[in-house]
C-alpha cells in the first residue's frame, strides 16, 4: 500500500525566514522547479500530481507551505526519487545541475502578458504592501522571542539539569542498540507550525506505525530540546539515520526526532502543539526536574512576562492574517490571466512520464 508523509521543510520563524529545502532535492535524482506568480496554480498542480501518483501506487511525501495551510510547496516522490517544488520566492531554488538533475518549469508561459500589464499599479501595490506587513510580522516574532527567553530564564532558575542528563543518558543507553555498519544521515524538517489560519501540526501523521513513541512534556526553558538533540547525536553516532523536526518559531529548537530503524520518536507535547500520550506511549515529565519553590508559576514575573509573550504573538498572527488576505487579492489577477488548461496538460504529460519511469 502507498505511503503518504506530510510535513514542512520551511517556515516564517522568530529568526526570519527559514528553508530546509536542501534535504528535499539532495537525494533528487530528478527534479521538477515550477516559477511562476501566485495564483497561477503551483500549488495545485502539485497537490494534484501528487494525489495521482499516490493512487498509483507510488510512496509520496506532501510537502506544506507555512504562509497557507490549504498550500503544497512541494512532493518528493520516493519510488523514482523526484522531486516537484516550487522554486519561487520565497524559498527561491535555482537549478544546481540543469538539465542533468533539474528542470524549470516556467508557468508564466501560460500568462496573458497584456491583461496582467493592465492591472500593474494593483500588482505592485499588492506585492509591496505584503512586503511591508512581512517586515512588522517578523518583528513581532523576534520581540516574542526576546519576551520568551525571558521566560526560559525564571524556569532555568529552578530547573535540575544534574537529574535531567542522568535521565537522558538512561534514555540514550535503553533506546540506542548497537551500532550500525555505516554513516547515521540526517534531514531537517518542520513537523508543523503556525500558519495565517492557525497552528498546524503533522506529529501523528508522521508516527504512525512507530512502537516507541516518547512525549515529552515542560516548560520553557527545562531541557526538552536539548534532550532530543543527545539522543538524536547518540543515534548518528552509532550509524542510525535521524529525522530532526525543528520548532517554527525558534527554529534552533527541536519539536521532534525520529529514529526510524529504531522505530522511535520523541516530540514535544506541550503547547502551541499540544500532543497527549495515547496507547503505549511513553511520558517524559521534565517539569519534575524544576523546584516550584523557586519557580511559581502563578505570580510575577513568570505571569506577566507569560502574558507579555501571548499579547506579542497575538500580534504577530493578525499581520499574518492581514497578508493571508492581500495575497489572496493578489493571486485573483494572476488566476484570470492564467490559461489553466495549459497547465493541467503539463501535469498530465509530466505525471505519465513519471508512471512510465517506474515501469522501466
Amino acid at each position: 500500500m502507498a505511503t503518504k508523509k506530510c510535513y514542512l521543510v520551511s517556515a516564517n520563524t522568530s529568526a526570519g525566514f527559514v528553508s530546509f529545502f536542501g534535504y528535499v532535492l539532495k537525494d533528487a535524482e530528478r527534479a521538477y522547479i515550477i516559477k511562476g506568480g501566485p495564483g497561477c496554480g503551483k500549488s495545485t498542480f502539485i497537490r494534484k500530481a501528487g494525489e495521482e501518483l499516490l493512487d498509483s501506487g507510488f510512496d509520496v511525501d506532501f510537502i506544506y507551505c507555512s504562509a497557507d495551510k490549504d498550500s503544497l510547496d512541494g512532493i518528493f516522490v520516493h519510488d523514482v526519487n523526484m522531486a516537484i517544488v516550487d522554486g519561487t520566492a520565497p524559498h527561491v531554488i535555482e537549478p544546481k545541475y540543469p538539465g542533468a538533475v533539474e528542470r524549470i518549469l516556467y508557468f508564466g508561459d501560460f500568462w496573458d502578458i497584456d491583461y496582467l500589464r493592465s492591472h500593474k499599479d494593483k500588482i505592485r501595490y499588492f506585492i509591496d504592501e505584503i512586503g511591508y506587513e512581512y517586515n512588522k510580522y517578523f518583528n513581532y516574532m523576534k520581540n516574542a522571542k526576546l519576551i520568551h527567553d525571558k521566560l526560559e530564564a525564571e524556569y532555568t532558575k529552578g530547573m535540575d539539569f544534574d537529574r535531567a542528563d542522568i535521565l537522558t543518558e538512561q534514555m540514550i543507553k535503553e533506546t540506542i542498540i548497537g551500532k550500525k555498519n555505516k554513516m547515521g544521515s540526517e534531514v531537517h524538517r518542520f513537523a508543523g507550525a503556525l500558519t495565517p489560519q492557525g497552528q498546524v501540526s503533522f506529529y501523528n501523521q508522521l508516527t504512525v506505525g512507530i512502537k516507541n513513541r516518547y512525549i515529552l512534556k515542560g516548560r520553557p526553558g527545562t531541557g526538552k530540546s536539548t534532550m532530543e538533540k543527545k539522543i538524536a547525536k547518540a543515534a548518528l553516532e552509532a550509524g542510525y539515520d535521524v529525522e530532526y523536526y525543528h520548532c517554527a518559531f525558534d527554529p534552533d529548537s527541536i519539536d521532534m526526532i525520529i529514529i526510524p530503524e529504531l522505530s522511535f520518536a520523541m516530540l514535544d507535547g506541550t503547547a502551541p502543539h499540544v500532543f497527549d500520550p495515547e496507547e503505549g506511549d511513553k511520558l517524559v515529565d521534565m517539569f519534575r526536574f524544576v523546584n516550584t519553590k523557586i519557580v511559581r508559576e502563578e505570580e510575577d514575573p513568570i505571569k506577566s512576562i507569560a502574558e507579555e509573550y501571548r499579547e506579542e504573538i497575538n500580534k504577530a498572527k493578525k499581520v499574518y492574517e492581514r497578508i493571508k488576505r492581500l495575497h489572496d487579492e493578489l493571486e485573483k489577477y494572476y488566476v484570470d490571466a492564467t490559461d489553466f488548461n495549459e497547465v493541467d496538460a503539463l501535469r498530465r504529460r509530466i505525471v505519465n512520464y513519471i508512471k512510465a519511469m517506474k515501469e522501466q
